[in-house]
């Protein structure tokens, strides 16, 4: 396992009696795990929740990754928009930005060939699709092109933009597409508009491309309760017992 999955694991064990197992046992109410996307997590998932049982997992967070934050979800890979309306209050304080360019070229986002194998959609397949979709919507619109992972993989018909960070790739961008990413988070921070197929970020973004400030606020508020540190693992199973309550 990832030192930062472990890392969080070992944090929230201290506060809550734990059984802690390298393979799925079946006989507990609640699984808990780190990094669904390796298959044979997500074996075990579909398993506890074929049986009847609650699954927990945590991933990279969506904020503050190089603090080893990591993000939540109960019984979906990301908070559901019943969820995310469950979530009352803030955690911390945002500082919204307006970085958009209406004229500016649609940032891509990929997925990468981990995610690609996962749900079966052949490696750069959702990508070209993607492509397919911008072109057809905005046609003569410039398109970058960002990969995900260490590679610079080019795709014909978008520009490559590589090695910096997406604050940085994002700047003067008009729209960014993407599916499941955390990077449709950091658009709702810098003001860029997002197309995304799910994950958090469809609870703001389905059928409204531009929120309001309010709303993007309002957003992310919500999604405070589903991104915690380590050291904050007493108050993450107080907030966890009170969502499967």
């Amino acid at each position: 396992m990832a030192r930062r999955g472990k890392q969080m694991l070992d944090a929230l064990r201290v506060y809550e009696a734990c059984t802690v197992s390298r393979h799925y046992e079946g006989n507990h109410k609640i699984l808990m795990t780190y990094g669904a996307g390796l298959a044979q997590r997500m074996d075990a998932i579909h398993k506890h929740r074929d049986g009847g049982g609650i699954d927990i997992c945590w991933d990279l967070g969506y904020w503050d990754r190089k603090e080893d934050a990591m993000r939540l979800s109960i019984g979906s890979l990301h908070p559901t928009s019943d969820q995310l309306e469950a979530s009352t209050g803030s955690r911390r304080r945002f500082k919204l930005r307006e970085d958009a360019d209406p004229d500016g070229p649609i940032l891509l986002i990929g997925i990468g060939d981990k995610s690609a194998s996962l749900y079966g959609l052949g490696i750069m397949g959702w990508e070209t699709d993607a492509l397919r979709m911008i072109q057809r919507t905005y046609p003569g619109k410039k398109v970058l092109w960002r990969p995900k992972g260490k590679r610079p993989v080019e795709l014909p018909g978008a520009k490559l933009t590589f090695g910096m960070p997406i604050e940085q790739a994002m700047k003067g961008c008009s729209l960014v597409v993407c599916r499941y990413s955390n990077v449709a988070v950091d658009a709702c921070v810098a003001g860029i508009p997002v197309v995304c197929d799910g994950g958090a970020a469809k609870h703001l973004y389905n059928g409204n491309l531009n929120p309001s400030r309010d709303q993007r606020i309002r957003f992310l508020d919500q999604l405070s309760w589903w991104n915690w540190h380590p050291n904050e693992a007493r108050d993450a199973w107080t907030f966890i017992k009170r969502m499967i309550a």
